[in-house]
């Protein structure tokens, strides 16, 4: 099986354009790339590439038959879609299905947690997890995927620690500022799984030129394995700036998950996630529950792909 002719969807956007740009500069093989973006949206500075090809489409708004069409002669489909649009991706693959798309890649990208109240016996999984975790349920259950004419790859990863846009979030990646805040919940010495953007574009390169090895797996890339308290001694040691920790306790992560509006003025509203989400998130760093065993990370199947360490 080779897969060279890629449809990108969310291409210009922040996981997407670091796929495009891999895809693009990837020695190896030759990708044709049909890159799918929002209509009216800036296209990625790639477009000039003569093997990307650009197309807006209203994803929300397209039919199984027109995505059939445009994903006509496609090997595999990369789903890089978050927010309201990610419940495109059922009518995407479903084209695809029909197009005789080899591959399908969910946009999973991440690491789900239960969430488990004080007092409380039952389980609850945040509503962005969940959108995510059904989605992916209904990928590896496709009738496609389940009769063998396609199959899927399933890549999960750490917190993405470049985030640039991200200022509460990735504070380390701030430039104009005089010293930085790390806004901690538990723990600053627990360790948690970090990923580099432009790493975990590498990966899925890595995946579409190895097909055998990337075919009907669930695989999971980490860059960095470290606690924000290393973090900052590194910043600190590299920037020549000081790094304070407003370290918060867990209690205040429950209020928050009760109460969004409880959460800290100066952390309402700052990020594109919920301050909920990043509460949750944080949350489950500080208490050391945010990574995944060796057994089951796989950044040794693609050898090539060097991770970036933060800092």
């Amino acid at each position: 099986m080779s897969l060279k002719n890629i449809a990108l969807f969310g291409a210009n956007g922040q996981i997407g354009n670091s796929i495009l740009k891999s895809l693009v500069d990837c020695k190896s093989q030759t990708f044709n790339i049909l890159a799918i973006i929002a209509p009216d949206s800036p296209s990625p500075s790639e477009a000039s590439n003569n093997n990307v090809t650009i197309k807006e489409m209203d994803l929300l708004h397209t039919s199984r038959q027109e995505m059939a069409q445009t994903l006509q002669g496609v090997d595999a489909v990369v789903s890089a879609l978050n927010g309201p649009v990610l419940d495109a991706q059922i009518d995407i693959q479903d084209g695809a299905a029909d197009a005789d798309v080899k591959r399908f890649f969910p946009s999973e990208y991440g690491m789900h947690h239960i969430y488990r109240k004080p007092n409380d016996a039952q389980g609850y999984i945040h509503p962005l997890w969940d959108a995510k975790a059904r989605l992916n349920e209904h990928c590896i259950q496709h009738p496609a995927i389940a009769s063998g004419k396609m199959s899927y790859t399933m890549i999960g990863c750490g917190d993405f620690y470049n985030q640039d846009r991200e200022n509460v979030w990735c504070p380390w990646t701030q430039k104009d500022v005089d010293e930085y805040t790390f806004h901690i919940i538990g723990d600053p010495d627990a360790k948690a799984d970090y990923t580099h953007i432009s790493d975990f574009g590498h990966y899925i390169s890595a995946c579409l030129l190895s097909p055998s090895t990337s075919e009907n797996v669930h695989l999971n890339f980490p860059s960095d394995h470290i606690s924000h308290r290393e973090i900052a001694d590194l910043l600190e040691k590299h920037s020549g700036k000081k790094v304070k920790m407003d370290i918060m306790d867990e209690d205040k992560m429950h209020e928050v998950l009760a109460d969004p509006e409880s959460a800290p003025k100066e952390l309402q509203n700052q990020s594109a996630f919920p301050v909920d989400f990043w509460f949750l998130v944080k949350g489950m760093q500080g208490s050391g529950r945010f990574w995944r065993p060796r057994g089951m990370n796989h950044n040794h199947l693609f050898p090539d792909v060097k991770p970036t360490v933060c800092c």
